[in-house]
């Protein structure tokens, strides 16, 4: 998608320097467009519609080659300015010389009788890089006369100056007021509006730049009426329009085709995931030792670790087992409890439903500072794994990233697990040991647990459904400790593990090369 927008742009860039279409001899050039504009705002003056613009300017190519602007007597040289060449038809004009740019206002909050009319009054917010046909807020014919709001008509330009919102555009398809954020241009005759439009959309990066100010860094009226623009004639400027849109239609289907192909493989990856630990991916082999063994050793595993004293007793120790009657049962000490209501689905007879806390060491990792590390080690934060794929998209040292809080230590082969914001399924399995936040949770495989097997489990749609229902807080949800002990995970024989894990890795690859 980036890709594309990125195509998008240089578009717009060759459009506005007169490589997008083939100049026509016979067009009348934008000189003559600009004797016209001249004429134009004269009558408009005489008619008290405008103001003498005092700053009325003229660019021209002198015989040295160089560019100049002539404003009253004045002429100087701004070929520094000037950031392309252009055709010999087109002219170099300030934006100011082209259109009535104006910015609104709000008219006052305290004064009801400004606010519910009928005439729509667009916040910058309202910019939609495109054409503005509704406006959520409306103000009364009282605003519009006595404050300084202007009413815009059909066709105005327009741009965001303030905060996030600058170099936002628009082209108004309905009469409009807006607020102080946001200036309007109302192009002259010899201006094609939608080129104006997109040369805006083209220099977007240039007004984010030009924006000053802290908290609320903005562009200026007056910043936005000096900045040059390369004028085509007036049958090129519609040709330009016109094969921009032609083309930006076609990197929009291409765009919903690249959605449809990408909701399609995530739809397949869902499914032949939720295959595989279900036990319908391969096929199960007798001779294969029972995930029960498994989790038999795991107990045993853990019992020598409780002794050694590396971890302690788990007093909710539990056993899943079938009983006769078909039903799923939890033994946990002498208490034993049907949780067929729990098990998500069914899976073969040499596999195990277990908890995850039973099978794991679950984030009882050690906590370092930043004083007690090797400068040199692995340093995660949640940022640098990408959403729904956990790709790995950055890897810091400590020596790179100071920092104060203390972390957690994991070792290579640990499953890393995201508890804030789970519904972005940022699961990984460590290739190396490091350190990272306290919102990662690292994951101690026991004997019998492979990594990457464990990581899809986690990974898989019941689980991931199973983890958001038990999120707390709003703004940062997370998972607690206990809830996440209790999720259930489909044990399969540690031989079918790795046969999983193979056709899992081969059948997602071809899919991703789709």
């Amino acid at each position: 998608m980036e890709a594309l927008d990125a195509l998008k742009q240089r578009i717009l860039s060759l459009a506005i320097q007169g490589k997008l279409v083939p100049q026509d001899p016979k067009d009348e050039s934008a000189s003559v467009l600009l004797e016209r504009i001249k004429a134009e705002k004269a009558e408009l003056v005489k008619q008290g519609k405008i103001k003498k613009d005092k700053q009325e300017s003229r660019i021209f190519k002198g015989d040295d080659n160089k560019y100049y602007e002539k404003i009253g007597s004045e002429t100087k040289d701004i070929t520094d300015e000037i950031p392309f060449e252009i055709p010999d038809s087109w002219e170099w004009v300030r934006l100011g010389n082209i259109g009535n740019w104006k910015a609104g206002s709000t008219p006052n909050r305290v004064n009801s009788a400004y606010y519910n009319g009928n005439i729509p009054w667009l916040k910058t917010g309202d910019l939609n890089d495109g054409v503005i046909n509704n406006v959520p807020e409306c103000i009364t014919e009282l605003a519009l006369k006595e404050t300084s709001l202007r009413l815009n008509p059909k066709g105005s330009v327009l741009i965001a100056m303030y905060g996030a919102t600058i170099g936002k555009v628009g082209v108004l398809d309905i009469e409009s007021t807006t607020n102080q954020a946001c200036c309007a241009c109302i192009c002259y005759h010899s201006i094609w509006n939608w080129y104006l439009f997109y040369y805006l959309l083209a220099q977007r990066r240039y007004f984010v730049s030009k924006g000053f100010g802290g908290a609320q860094p903005n562009i200026s009226r007056e910043k936005i009426i000096a900045t040059l623009i390369p004028l085509p004639p007036l049958s090129e400027q519609e040709r330009i329009v016109s094969e921009i849109e032609r083309i930006f239609k076609e990197i929009e289907a291409i765009k919903a085709n690249q959605e449809e192909l990408s909701k399609f493989k995530e739809g397949i990856k869902n499914k032949i995931l939720n295959l595989a630990i279900q036990g319908k991916l391969v096929e199960q082999d007798p001779k294969d030792e029972p995930a029960s063994v498994l989790l038999e050793r795991i107990k045993a595993e853990k019992a020598e670790l409780v002794k050694q004293g590396k971890i302690k007793k788990d007093k909710q120790e539990s056993r899943i087992f079938k009983g006769a009657d078909n039903r799923h049962y939890e033994q946990i000490g002498s208490e034993i409890k049907d949780i067929t209501d729990e098990i998500p689905f069914d899976i073969p007879n040499s596999w195990q439903w277990c908890r995850l806390g039973s099978i794991i060491n679950y984030g009882e990792t050690k906590a370092v500072t930043y004083s007690e590390c090797n400068k040199n080690l692995w340093l995660l934060d949640l940022e640098d794994i990408e959403k729904d794929t956990s790709c790995i998209l950055k890897k810091n040292r400590i020596q790179d990233k100071p920092f104060k809080s203390t972390k957690k230590t994991f070792i290579k082969g640990d499953v890393l697990y995201s508890k804030l914001r789970p519904y972005l399924n940022k699961v990984i399995v460590a290739d190396e040991d490091g350190i990272c936040t306290s919102e990662i949770l690292p994951f101690r495989i026991y004997y019998g647990i492979v990594p990457e097997y464990l990581q899809y489990c986690l990974k898989s749609k019941y689980f991931y459904e199973y983890v958001n229902r038990l999120t707390y807080g709003v703004k940062m949800p997370r998972l607690g400790t206990e809830d996440g002990k209790k999720g259930m995970i489909p044990l399969a024989p540690l031989r079918e593990q790795y046969k999983i894990i193979k056709i899992l890795c081969e059948v997602l690859e071809f899919i991703n090369q789709l």
